[in-house]
C-alpha cells in the first residue's frame, strides 16, 4: 500500500506521512543505515589510531593527524561514500512510499550514477549557505530551508547540481514558512533523540573505557558510537521528512500550475 499522498496535506498530515514512511523503512533498510555508519567511520578511526597517546600528547597527536594529507584523503573518500549511501536511502524510501519494488542492492546500484551530481550539489549548497550566513544570518536561514529539497530532486528527477538547487527553491518558495514549521518540528524531535543518545553514551563510556589513558581516544570512540545510533534512528527520519515535504510541495505546485492554466483558458 502506497504511503505517498494523492492530495496536499496540512502540517500534521505531512508529519504523519513522515512517521509512516519512517516506520516502514526501519525494518527493511537497517543494513543501509549501518552501511552509512561504516563508510562514515574511517576518519574517526584514523584519528583514534593516531591520537592514542595520553594527556597533552593525545591532543598534539590528534592535531597532527588532522593536519595529515592522509586524513583529508580519507575524509573526502568517506564523504563521497556517504553521499552514495544517502542517495540509496532516498531511492529506497521513495520506493517504499510509492509501493514500488526496489531491493537494497538495487537502490545502492542506482545511486552510483548520481554520486557526482549529488556531491557537486552538496558543495554548491555548502558554498551558498556559507555566503548567506557570512553576509547576514537571515539570508542563510532562508537558503537553508529553500534549498533543503535539492537531494530529492537529484535522486528522483535526475536533475543536475544547479537545477536541483533552483528547483528546490522554486518548490519551497511560496510555502517557505510552512516548510520551516515542518522542518523545525522534525528538527526538535531529532535534537531530543540525539541528546538522549548522547546522555546514555556519556554515562556508559566511562565503564567501556576503563584502562584507556587517552581522553581524546575515548571522545572519538563516543562519537563513533553516537554516530552508529544516530545513523540508524535519526537519518532515516530526517530523509523521510524531506521526502514527505517534497511529495506535498510537488502536489501543491502541480495544483497551482493546473489552476493557472484553467484560469488562462477561462480568460481566453
Amino acid at each position: 500500500m502506497a504511503i505517498q499522498p494523492t492530495q496536499p496535506q496540512g502540517i500534521g498530515g505531512v508529519l504523519d506521512t513522515t512517521f509512516q514512511l519512517y516506520k516502514s523503512s526501519l525494518g527493511v533498510l537497517w543494513p543501509v543505515f549501518l552501511l552509512l555508519t561504516a563508510v562514515g567511520s574511517p576518519p574517526s578511526i584514523y584519528l583514534a589510531m593516531n591520537g592514542a597517546g595520553g594527556g597533552v600528547a593525545a591532543g598534539s597527536e590528534m592535531l597532527a593527524a588532522m593536519s595529515s594529507p592522509t586524513y583529508w584523503l580519507i575524509y573526502l573518500v568517506s564523504i563521497v561514500a556517504m553521499m552514495w549511501v544517502i542517495g540509496a536511502i532516498y531511492l529506497a524510501q521513495h520506493a517504499i512510499g510509492t509501493d514500488q519494488q526496489m531491493s537494497v542492492g538495487e537502490a545502492l546500484q542506482a545511486s552510483v550514477g548520481r554520486i557526482l551530481p549529488l556531491v557537486a550539489m552538496v558543495i554548491l549548497f555548502t558554498i551558498a549557505l556559507m555566503i548567506g550566513y557570512v553576509l547576514l544570518i537571515i539570508p542563510g536561514i532562508i537558503l537553508t530551508v529553500s534549498l533543503m529539497l535539492a537531494t530529492a530532486l537529484v535522486m528522483f528527477e535526475d536533475k543536475g547540481p544547479v537545477d536541483s538547487l533552483i528547483g528546490s527553491h522554486k518548490l519551497v518558495w511560496g510555502n517557505w514558512w510552512r516548510t520551516l514549521v515542518i522542518l523545525s518540528i522534525g528538527g526538535i524531535l531529532v535534537f531530543v533523540i540525539y541528546m538522549a543518545v548522547a546522555m546514555v553514551v556519556a554515562l556508559v563510556m566511562p565503564f567501556v573505557g576503563l584502562g584507556t589513558d587517552s581522553e581524546m581516544v575515548l571522545s572519538v570512540l563516543s562519537t563513533m558510537i553516537i554516530g552508529v545510533i544516530v545513523n540508524v534512528l535519526v537519518t532515516p527520519f530526517f530523509s523521510a521528512m524531506l521526502i514527505a515535504v517534497y511529495w506535498d510541495l510537488k502536489l501543491r505546485k502541480e495544483g497551482g500550475d493546473l489552476a493557472a492554466r484553467v484560469g488562462a483558458l477561462n480568460a481566453a
